[in-house]
């Protein structure tokens, strides 16, 4: 009886990076290539139906990297070494060939060696090559254990808390953004994260950047690779071989501590364990030794992350419960089990595990039941583990039988199971929901935590205050209230006496310098107009100061042309077709700027030194200005005008 119905044997070709692939059903040859890539491989196993693909060496296929590539890619069958493993030792495929009388020890060909080693292989020659990824374990803790303390205690705690969980988001996102394979388990505190471990799926380089061991006066972080074998080798025929045929349920309950229960397709509950940190690793680790799982169960709904990527790992099914289990439901379920067969429960981990294999076996008992009873009455020798895993896939029993009892290069295909489309992203975003949650409520204590330091030092400082004030009556309040009112009083005075003091400071000086002649004395007018004539005219220097010398008015104008002013100062602005009206009549104008002046009432003090300076240099651009401007018949007009009446007025 063959172990394998179908099987897949490959030869890696001298000449190249390509292999001779033979496919050997029932001890018949159904399909060869000359040449053959490992895309190729991979296809015939699927369209096939093979149990295993075999080879004589498995670094033929490449690098160990290569080799676990290709062997995880392998839908449902097992990857074969024909000629031994490295603990038993190794023989040659041409004395295979001669022990199984299959050649006569010469030296074969390509094709030849690759049906050689799948017909090995359906004799139960070699062995079933188990692969592993290496694995990084990040472990985030407190560095500080939390005892009784005073009234920041219970803060303190927040913010260690809070810290370890913004760094487990800030590892994690780095680990989703380089798409890393990882496990992550939380222990959850009073207010935010007690610690957490991943475990990644890769090796300590990959990890460069994205997580390092530190230690502060609150978190500790280590990185800690773990030691795992790369490959391990399960002869054919030996119990780890047919071990290889039967199929488990299996329960598991992730966590910082990781529950397991293993159950074969009868209920009996071949293995239960729990431990500190289980890794996927780990966890196919023990089940390679019991046989192929072919569901995965969870107690609670949604499923874990980690459950989800087991059950994808070895390409097995999914159960959980709609509403994840009570815990006296978990108790009922393990307790009727431990009667029956007599097992210990040794923890939660272990219950809640055992109960999620059971749940999901007794949904599938009365079918698998059928199985049996269908097998018996048709009697077409149909191994009953194998119908019974088919049924589990989604099978009728009928075609269970049928696709169990012969080899079929076209397999049926079972009924697709109606999954909700939207569970998938559904428990995504549940999980992303719960990691924000964790980080909305740490975020939350924080802030309590700062409101109430704010409010115990409000109370401090309240009192504070009573036992250092002494209780006065309303009598001493309104003295105080008054006090303070005449102190302001007094202070705005002082202001006031000051500026007066500046003052009189200023006029004082200006007095000397009048009394000196080294300050003259002008009068000062808002704008210029018809009443500025008698000011000009009554000042014995002709001059006055103007704030805005604005456009003349014809009235004006007439006063000028009789007696205009030796010259006008603007102390403010003076506007550009006035200054031309002004020049045109030749009343020099002293810009704004040009002179430092003390005003007080209608007068304005200017120093004498400056006013000759500024007035010599009005004097100077005014007939730059009528140089620069050509002569009009108008202007003579003008002119003669101006000279007729200066002769008329010293006549008079």
């Amino acid at each position: 009886m063959y172990i394998y119905k179908t099987v897949v044997g490959i030869d890696r070709l001298p000449s190249y990076d390509a292999f001779a692939l033979a496919v050997v059903s029932e001890g018949n040859v159904v399909f060869r290539k000359e040449i053959a890539t490992l895309t190729d491989v991979m296809r015939a196993a699927e369209d096939h139906n093979a149990g295993a693909v075999a080879i004589d060496n498995i670094f033929e296929i490449g690098a160990p990297s290569e080799v676990r590539q290709f062997a995880t890619k392998l839908k449902g069958a097992s990857l074969i070494q024909v000629t031994g493993s490295p603990s038993e030792g190794m023989k040659t495929l041409a004395s295979i060939g001669k022990e199984l009388a299959l050649t006569s020890g010469e030296k074969l060909s390509p094709m030849r060696s690759a049906e050689l080693c799948a017909r090995a292989a359906m004799a139960g020659v070699g062995h079933v090559v188990k692969v592993f990824y290496p694995e990084t374990r990040i472990i985030i803790s407190k560095r500080r254990k939390f005892g009784t303390g005073g009234m920041s205690a219970g803060r303190f705690r927040r913010s260690v808390e809070g810290a370890v969980l913004s760094l487990t988001t800030r590892i994690k996102e780095a680990l989703d953004a380089r798409k890393l394979d990882y496990d992550l388990s939380i222990k959850r505190g009073a207010h935010g994260v007690d610690g957490a471990s991943f475990v990644v799926y890769a090796d300590r380089r990959s990890l460069f950047g994205v997580a390092r061991p530190l230690r502060t006066s609150s978190i500790n972080v280590r990185v800690v690779p773990t030691p795992a074998k790369t490959f391990e080798y399960s002869a054919l025929g030996s119990e780890g071989g047919k071990a290889q045929k039967r199929h488990l349920i299996v329960g598991v309950d992730p966590g910082m501590v990781t529950g397991l229960a293993v159950l074969d397709l009868n209920g009996r509950v071949l293995h239960l364990s729990s431990g500190r940190g289980f890794t996927r690793g780990q966890i196919t680790r023990v089940l390679t030794e019991y046989g192929k799982p072919i569901l995965f169960a969870s107690d609670v709904s949604p499923p874990p992350g980690m459950i989800s990527k087991l059950a994808a790992l070895h390409k097995a099914d999914l159960f959980f419960p709609q509403k994840s289990l009570k815990t006296f439901e978990k108790s009922e379920i393990v307790e009727k089990a431990s009667a029956e067969q007599g097992i210990k429960v040794s923890d939660t981990h272990q219950r809640d595990a055992l109960s999620a294999a059971l749940k999901a076996y007794s949904l599938h008992k009365n079918k698998l039941d059928q199985c049996e009873a269908h097998v018996r009455s048709e009697g077409k020798g149909a191994d009953l583990d194998a119908v019974r895993a088919l049924v589990l896939k989604g099978f009728s029993i009928s075609d269970a039988i049928e696709a169990a009892s012969k080899p079929a290069a076209e397999p049926p295909q079972p009924p697709k199971k109606r999954v909700p489309s939207e569970a998938g992203r559904i428990k995504a975003l549940e999980s992303k929901l719960e990691l924000f949650e964790l980080e909305r409520d740490a975020l939350l204590e924080k802030n309590k935590a700062f409101e109430e330091e704010i409010d115990e030092l409000k109370n401090a400082l309240r009192l504070a205050r009573i036992g250092a004030m002494p209780k006065r009556s309303l009598d001493s309040y309104e003295l105080e209230r008054r006090i303070s009112s005449l102190l302001n009083e007094l202070s705005l005075i002082r202001n006031q006496l000051e500026a007066e003091r500046s003052e009189s400071i200023r006029l004082r000086k200006t007095l000397e310098g009048l009394a000196a002649g080294s300050v003259v004395a002008l009068p000062r007018r808002r704008t210029l107009d018809k009443d500025c004539a008698p000011v000009w005219t009554a000042d014995p220097r002709g001059l006055i100061a103007i704030e805005r010398v604005e456009p003349l008015n014809s009235d004006l104008m007439g006063k000028l042309i009789g007696a205009p002013p030796k010259a006008i100062i603007a102390l403010a602005s003076v506007n550009k077709f006035a200054e031309t009206q002004l020049l045109d009549r030749g009343v020099p104008v002293i810009l704004p700027g040009s002179l430092e002046f003390q005003e007080a009432g209608e007068w304005v003090f200017v120093s004498q030194e400056k006013l000759d300076c500024a007035l010599s240099e009005a004097r100077k651009r005014m007939q730059r200005y009528r140089h620069s401007k050509p002569v009009s018949m108008k202007d003579l007009i003008e002119e003669y005008k101006k000279e007729r009446m200066k002769e008329s007025l010293r006549r008079e």
